[in-house]
Order: structure tokens, then C-alpha cells, then sequence
């Protein structure tokens, strides 16, 4: 709700630290540090990990997997079941 209503440039910030501790820095400048609710359930959960090294995307095949054309169209469809519907015994 803090950033909702005062956030940007002149309002509250926050940063998340890797053990998920937030640190809310008010307007005026104070700190307000929050520490996970789940640290006294999950304590082993707490400890932080090691720095997660990221690795590129690799490049996916793509060819033929466009969407298939259709062979008659959506109005086409229509009036043919109209015309079945009508001659149907």
C-alpha cells in the first residue's frame, strides 16, 4: 500500500535483500527494515544462496510452426451448416 499511494522520486522505496529482509526508506529519509515472516517457521529457508549465474536463452526452432491456414472461411462454415440444417430431413 506504501508505494500505491506514495511512491516515486519523493515517496517510499524499497529494496529486497537476498535473505528477503526489506529495507523501506520513508520520505524524509528514515528506514524501516522488515524481516520475513517465514524466517521464524522455515528458518533453513532463510540462509541465503549462492549468486545465480545467468545463461542465455537458446535459440528455439521455430520453422512450421506457424498457425495452418484455414480452407474455407469462418462465413463459408456457416453458410454450409445453414444449408445442411435446412435440407435435413
Amino acid at each position: 500500500m506504501l508505494k500505491t499511494f506514495w511512491g516515486g522520486e519523493s515517496g517510499w522505496r524499497d529494496e529486497q535483500l537476498d535473505d528477503g529482509t526489506v529495507i523501506w526508506t520513508a520520505p524524509d529519509g528514515r528506514q524501516h527494515i522488515t524481516t520475513p515472516g517465514s524466517r521464524l517457521l522455515f528458518p533453513e529457508l532463510s540462509e541465503p544462496t549462492a549468486t545465480v549465474q545467468a545463461s542465455g536463452m537458446p535459440a528455439a526452432h521455430t520453422a512450421g510452426l506457424t498457425m495452418p491456414r484455414r480452407r474455407t472461411t469462418r462465413a463459408q462454415d456457416r453458410a454450409a451448416r445453414i444449408q445442411r440444417e435446412r435440407e435435413a430431413p
